[in-house]
Parts: structure tokens; C-alpha cells; sequence
């Protein structure tokens, strides 16, 4: 591996419950810095309205200036630091897509909604949400399907999304463990289903960190690198 790509973190400030300060971000950068990543992509959150963390000008203009300062430093130690959002599926049809496509890439990160909230039928909802992206000529990256509960309850319920070419990213904490034992069991089994391209540390501080060389080496160690690599060094991503 010359280098990770960890397309979701919450390293910038925002006005989310990732860094809440350039200080904290810039720590939590060194970590991914020196645990092996290359590039490396600051999502905040972009909730539904109901929710904690919806976008608001205030946030925006935080986040950009916040990007704009931390990307001049942390190229200094040869980190490349790019923007985009992590958007609730609801959220795609009142987002200007242009504006939160992963920088350097035509994908979206899209949400699958986690276990801790109650959504009528989430695949649904991910489902039109990744169609409306497709349909504007970009990629869908959904994240952290083995977090949803309708997912932990019958993993092959994402095979179709995955059969449309739509990408699915773990989180890369549950693959050790660190969500849980239900998560756990859930992203082996996508990932030994063939459903999975991508892996991610999706960070929100320094207990839950944008580091991924744990997850990559274990499962380089379980099903051998052939597998492992194509998860954490951004090659399945549509670069340009």
C-alpha cells in the first residue's frame, strides 16, 4: 500500500459533532497522517431538518474556512485534504450535488440511516436518493450500511444496490469491532457477500479516529490483500 483513502471523516469544523476547533482537527489529521493515509475527506454531516445536524450557512462558511486553512498545513506533512458531505438520503433532492460531490471525484456520500433512528423502510429511501445521484451523472458511495438495522436484519437486502454499480462503504471501525458486535458481524458478512468496494474510518474525534491500517490489516490477514487493498486505496472511487 503507498497510501490510504479515506473518503469519511469528520475532521473539519462544521458545526457537526466532528473537530469542534482547526486545533482538534488538525490533531486528528496527524493520526490519519501517520497511520498511513494519503488522502483524506472531510464530510460533514448534512441531516434532515429534524435531525442534529443540519446544514446552515453558518456551518458552510465554518467548514470552508476551516478546509481552506487546515488543507495549507497538513500539505506541509504530505496529507492531502479534500472536501465533501456526508448527506442524509432525504437531503440529495434539496442539495445542489455539485456542491457536495467528494472533492476530485463524481461521487456522493449518501447516509444509510443508522440503527439508533426509526425510518420506515431505509433502503427505500437510500435507494431513490442514490437513483436521483446516478440520474445527474455521479456515483452514489453509501455509507455505513452495517450500521442500519434493516441491513443487520438481512444483509442480502443491499444486493440490488450494489448490482446497479452503486458503492457500498463500510465503516472500517466496525470490521474490528468498534461498533459493536452486531455491526461486526454485519460487515464481514457484506463483505464476504462481494458487496462491498470501499471502507472508511468515518472519525468524529480522537476516541473514534480517522485511522483505517487496523481494519485493512486484519482484513488482509482474513481474506488476503487481493481483497483488502481495493477497500482502502481508493481505486474503486470515480476519480475526475
Amino acid at each position: 500500500m503507498l497510501g490510504f483513502v479515506d473518503i469519511h471523516a469528520h475532521v473539519v469544523p462544521a458545526g457537526d459533532d466532528g473537530a469542534s476547533t482547526i486545533e482538534e482537527g488538525l490533531a486528528l489529521c496527524r493520526l490519519a497522517h501517520e497511520a498511513g493515509t494519503k488522502i483524506l475527506f472531510a464530510t460533514p454531516h448534512a441531516h434532515a431538518p429534524w435531525d442534529h445536524y443540519p446544514r446552515t450557512a453558518a456551518g458552510d462558511r465554518l467548514f470552508a474556512t476551516s478546509l481552506a486553512e487546515m488543507r495549507a498545513e497538513v500539505a506541509h506533512w504530505g496529507l492531502d485534504l479534500r472536501g465533501g458531505r456526508e448527506v442524509f438520503p432525504t437531503e440529495i433532492a434539496r442539495s445542489d450535488l455539485s456542491d457536495v460531490v467528494l472533492e476530485g471525484t463524481r461521487a456522493v456520500l449518501i447516509e444509510f440511516p443508522g440503527s439508533w433512528l426509526d425510518i420506515d423502510d431505509p433502503i427505500a429511501i437510500v435507494a431513490a436518493a442514490a437513483a436521483e445521484v446516478e440520474t445527474a451523472g455521479l456515483v452514489p458511495v453509501l455509507a455505513h450500511p452495517e450500521r442500519c438495522r434493516a441491513v443487520s436484519d438481512d444483509p442480502d437486502i443491499v444486493g440490488p444496490l450494489a448490482a446497479r454499480g452503486w458503492l457500498l462503504c463500510l465503516n472500517a471501525p466496525s470490521l474490528v469491532g468498534g461498533h459493536g458486535a452486531t455491526a461486526e458481524r454485519t460487515a464481514w458478512a457484506l463483505l464476504d457477500a462481494g458487496v462491498v468496494a470501499l471502507a472508511a474510518s468515518d472519525a468524529h474525534s480522537v476516541a473514534r479516529p480517522p485511522t483505517v491500517d487496523a481494519a485493512f490489516r486484519l482484513v488482509r490477514e482474513r481474506r488476503g490483500v487481493d481483497i483488502a487493498r481495493p477497500l482502502f486505496d481508493g481505486s474503486a472511487l470515480p476519480w475526475g
